[in-house]
């Protein structure tokens, strides 16, 4: 569980940006059975609520300044948007408590911010440019706290969610007031225990303390700040009239709102979120597919019975008016299938965040990326297989699972991932699948009428092909041995994936050790010998960051820090390479494989179903120093999520 997970408990629903974790589960379950694999290990705990301490008086906010806000410039959503908010953030929260310095639970603390952001709202069916979300771990006076600043462009609708929610029932504060400016503001602050399963409680407090302030201001956003306690000291070092203070700041904006494009022409007559259009969807898919394919018929499982629709793992996937996703068994013949398609409105953002091909090898053979008939962008792959299938896959080969991506000239895209057994359907035919004209979105209901439906986009992710990146990148730099790598953890939503990791192992010359490959789009902090031992252990569990350290800049702007930490006869290279976007890489691989110490890295219990038996250590790690970094700076990693 991590501290994201165990806010939105406290403080109320999580917000549709963040990692459904059952469902993420629940997909990993499906995506076995159609030999796809995908998704993130995550553990829930049981919390149970119970009021304590006593009420405090809510003072005045802090006056607010009457100095006009500089107009901003940026386009909402970009690298530069989330900048400037980040630094708005920041010096909103210096100016309410100056003594805060920012650190992971535990760990040293550092004047240097390290504040993640993503774009995106907190409401169905966002886009890029309909809000913001950042948070990150501060120490105030001792005190370990996990903070949350997020915007919403549609603020009347989000407060319809977000302000009219009840108090919680450990809540000592809570009320509503009206801004200095005219602001709606919902207020609330308690005191919280929980009961975790044994296995969790080095990991979560048993008693915390937690606020929230949301805002409504005039300009029609919203705006909430929220903060919880991560230790033992269930004493919130941040009061109501701080986090108003916070909210309130009229530097955290978003960006204009980019001018509407217009919406391209369509003979398709349903509207988008409805349950005609999801028919109408069904239908233009089957008739898709079995235009090149006379034997393809839908099944009720993989390898079931026929069945004359598709049976789909998430009915409503296809009720988002913007981003509709239809996944569903198939066979053509006697060889059977599982196909995904996601049809998403703003498909120039999801085609540029997508993973591109790789730069070589056999993964780079078999990516391309073309001009479709009509103006469209076509990037097609084909996958490479599993390293870690035990006795006998050790070196990349290709599978049968294929992608194609179709990024038409109105903006759309279609994205449309095949998995299959033995080929059942060629790249060729996919490709002329997402071609199909009558594959495309509905339009949308008009302004202020809704389709009764509540669905937003489904998390957008892109396993198989970061995957086969990665498979591509190991490969390249570890040419001879035995190696294993499988897909460790992630989260993703309907912007995205924001990170991914897979632990793996190498053997061969005597020498053998498992490691870890961590990929964020954008961390919230540049990464220096001082700066890395501040990370949270929620994504950089068991690495030691610590040791001897080095770092540098490249020519090309790129960061790397390397460090090699030695204790009781383990030795550990752990080596990160960041854009200078912040998009970062690192590389964990010691000399210790799959011992099942609770020292392993990563976690030996985890993974001795994958990991080959009887892999003997040596004196130093399987790959040079150099090798890691060569790993760490690899084109398919560093660029893997841009």
């Amino acid at each position: 569980m991590t501290y994201q997970q165990l806010f939105d408990d406290v403080i109320g629903e999580s917000p549709v940006s963040t990692v459904d974790v059952e469902r993420v589960i629940g997909r990993q379950r499906r995506a076995r059975r159609l030999r796809i694999g995908a998704g993130t290990t995550a553990v829930a705990a049981a919390v149970v609520a119970v009021v304590l301490g006593t009420t405090t008086l809510v003072g005045k906010p802090h006056a607010q300044t009457t100095t006009p806000t500089p107009a901003v410039t940026t386009v909402p959503g970009t690298n530069h948007d989330l900048d400037r908010i980040d630094a708005a953030v920041v010096a909103a929260l210096l100016r309410a408590e100056p003594r805060l310095t920012w650190a992971a639970k535990g760990g040293p603390a550092s004047t240097t911010p390290n504040w993640e952001s993503r774009p995106g709202g907190l409401l169905p069916n966002a886009t890029a440019s309909s809000g913001y979300r950042g948070e990150g771990g501060l120490r105030i006076g001792g005190t370990d706290l996990f903070v949350r600043v997020q915007i919403e462009r549609d603020g009347a609708a989000a407060w319809e969610n977000e302000g009219r929610r009840p108090c919680s029932t450990a809540a000592v504060e809570c009320g509503e007031r009206t801004g200095p400016h005219g602001e709606k503001i919902k207020f609330e602050r308690g005191v919280w225990e929980q009961k975790a399963p044994s296995a969790l409680r080095d990991r979560v407090p048993s008693r915390y303390g937690g606020g929230q302030v949301v805002a409504l201001r005039r300009n029609g956003s919203l705006v909430i700040t929220s903060a919880m306690t991560t230790g033992e000291d269930s004493r919130l070092p941040l009061s109501v009239e701080q986090l108003t203070a916070v909210t309130l700041a009229p530097a955290i904006a978003l960006a204009p709102a980019p001018t509407p494009s217009l919406t391209p022409r369509s003979t398709v007559t349903t509207v988008a979120g409805t349950q005609q259009d999801a028919t109408r969807l069904d239908e233009a898919v089957t008739a898709a597919f079995r235009r090149q394919a006379a034997g393809f018929t839908w099944t009720t499982k993989w390898g079931g019975k026929d069945s004359p629709t598709p049976l789909v793992s998430e009915p409503k996937g296809r009720l988002s008016m913007n981003a509709p996703t239809l996944s569903a068994p198939f066979r053509v013949g006697g060889r059977a299938g599982g196909i995904t398609l996601r049809l998403v409105r703003d498909g120039r953002a999801a085609w540029e965040s997508a993973v591109p091909c790789p730069t070589a090898g056999l993964a780079g053979r078999n990516c391309s990326v073309t001009d479709g008939p009509d103006g469209e962008k076509i990037r097609a792959r084909q996958l490479l297989g599993d390293f870690g299938r035990p006795g006998d896959l050790h070196r990349p080969v290709l599978n049968n699972n294929l992608q194609v991506e179709v990024l038409r000239p109105d903006g759309t895209l279609v994205d449309l991932s095949l998995a299959q057994d033995k080929p059942a359907l060629s790249l060729a035919q996919l490709i002329d699948v997402a071609l199909d004209p009558a594959l495309a979105l509905a339009p949308p209901p008009p302004p202020g009428v809704g389709t009764g439906q509540n669905v937003g986009t489904p998390a957008l992710h892109h396993n198989g092909a970061e995957l086969t990146a990665a498979t591509a990148a190991l490969d390249g730099v570890a040419s001879d041995g035995t190696i294993f790598l499988t897909l460790d953890g992630g989260a993703y939503d309907r912007l995205g994936t924001s990170y991914v990791s897979y632990a793996f192992l190498v053997q061969g010359a005597g020498a053998a050790g498992d490691g870890e490959i961590l990929v964020q789009r954008r961390m919230g902090v540049t990464v220096s010998c001082d700066t890395v031992r501040s990370l949270s252990a929620d994504r950089h569990e068991r690495h030691p960051h610590d040791g001897e350290c080095t770092e540098s800049t490249r020519p090309d702007g790129n960061r790397v820090v390397s460090i090699v930490s030695r204790s009781s006869g383990t030795v550990m290279y752990d080596v990160f390479v960041q854009r200078p976007d912040r998009g970062t890489v690192e590389v964990l691989l010691d000399n210790r494989p799959n011992t099942g110490a609770t020292t392993d890295m990563p976690d030996g219990d985890e993974l001795n179903h994958v990991w080959p038996k009887g892999a003997k250590g040596g004196a130093s790690p399987p790959l040079t120093l150099e090798q890691v970094t060569k790993l760490a700076g690899h084109p398919d990693l560093v660029n893997m999520l841009p």
